[in-house]
């Protein structure tokens, strides 16, 4: 067999899940030993892509197959394992076939055993490796549609009677942007003279919280006699879906495309904010963005090769009223019958915490140069005098 054969011996091995791809004829009863069984042992930390996708290097993905033949011997036609993704289709359109909610692509397969071998009874193991791209989606599970990652392993046994055995393990794949920025945004409102100053961080992670300051300026009309007054603000939080879904190879002629907006979380605000009325005016106010609800969200995804997004925007809006200043030494002011609310949308970037993992490209060994220097060698040996032998 063209693998590496290991000694004897029984791993800790995470759970994983067999299926039969036979008949129910064909099924073995629970106290029959299977002639042969699989397990996996992956190796490599958590599958996260650091970066944008048009920055990552990818994550690198390595472990160990097990091939455990009980059977005293065993003919076998093929073991094959396969990297595979599966792009689901939740909204799929009239008449639909399985592939076309279904897409599933092979990223990478080993053809581990090729030719008929017949295999004595003993524990195979066959070690791989595969770097993910960076440009891949994330794993998600979308309003429209879902992303996937596993590995297949099959083991298809030369007699007929015996059922080929299958194994998948699912990899989860992430993706993380670690950064500290902070993104400012400037705001205008045409006619008026008022203008918003927002920050919020560049960021942001799901079922956490974070923290966009406001400063609503030039609120004081000196030329008028008349100053704006924030009466309330609220926000909420959308998750917009798009799935341009092109059916299969046998339904081209079935197109749709779908959006889907979801509200994660939202707020109204009628107090808490700070007003300065001297000079061109200004009020500031600080917003607690809160994802921390029992609403299922997602990561901002895009895989243009499948039609599909996932972003997130953050939509504000402020109502303000004009009103007159008061004169001196009066604190009653007269308002003007005006009145705005001024609407503000920002891209928000959801992502996964990196945690303390780092890029798999960062984790070189050493180079020549790092090596330090070795110590003396010992060519020259320095002589020393005889020593004298102590008699008792």
């Amino acid at each position: 067999m063209p693998s590496l054969q290991l000694p004897r011996y029984s791993p800790t091995l995470l759970p994983v899940k067999e299926t039969s791809t036979t008949s129910s004829s064909h099924k073995l009863s629970a106290s029959t030993i299977r002639p042969i069984e699989f397990n996996l042992v992956i190796e490599s930390p958590p599958l996260i892509c650091y970066g944008s996708r048009t920055q990552s290097t990818g994550a690198l993905l390595s472990g160990l197959l097990f091939l455990y033949v009980n059977a005293y011997t065993i003919a076998m036609k093929s073991v094959t394992l396969e990297l595979v993704q599966e792009v689901t289709v939740k909204r799929p359109s009239i008449g639909a076939c399985k592939n076309c909610i279904h897409h599933v692509n092979v990223l990478k397969r080993w053809d581990l055993l090729k030719h008929d071998t017949t295999l004595p009874r003993s524990e195979y193991g066959y070690p791989f490796s595969h770097l993910l791209h960076g440009d891949l989606p994330a794993s998600t599970s979308a309003s429209l549609a879902g992303v996937s990652y596993y590995l297949r392993a099959t083991a298809t046994p030369l007699a007929k009677d015996v059922a080929p055995i299958t194994l998948t393990r699912a990899l989860p794949v992430y993706r993380s942007i670690i950064t500290s920025d902070v993104r400012r945004c400037l705001r205008v409102f045409p006619p008026t003279a008022l203008n918003v100053t927002a920050s919020l961080p560049a960021v942001a992670f799901p079922k956490s919280t974070f923290t966009m300051d406001l400063q609503l300026n030039n609120v004081v009309n000196k030329d008028k006699n008349t100053r704006w007054q924030l009466r309330k603000f609220s926000w909420r939080l959308d998750e917009i879906t798009r799935l341009k879904h092109t059916g299969c190879d046998k339904h081209p002629d079935s197109p749709q495309q779908l959006e889907d907006v979801k509200t994660i979380a939202f707020n109204d605000v009628r107090k808490g904010w700070k007003s300065d009325f001297s000079n061109d005016g200004r009020i500031d106010t600080e917003v607690e963005i809160s994802t921390l609800d029992d609403v299922p969200m997602s990561c901002n995804i895009l895989a243009p090769e499948f039609g599909f997004e996932v972003e997130h925007m953050l939509i504000v809006e402020m109502l303000v009223s004009e009103e007159h200043i008061p004169p001196n030494g009066s604190h009653q002011s007269t308002p003007t019958g005006a009145a705005r609310i001024l609407r503000m949308q920002f891209a928000v970037e959801i992502a996964e915490r990196g945690g303390l993992g780092i890029s798999w490209d960062d984790e070189v060994p050493p180079t020549y140069d790092d090596v330090p220097i070795s110590p003396p060698g010992y060519d020259y040996i320095v002589p020393t005098r005889d020593i004298e032998h102590l008699v008792m």
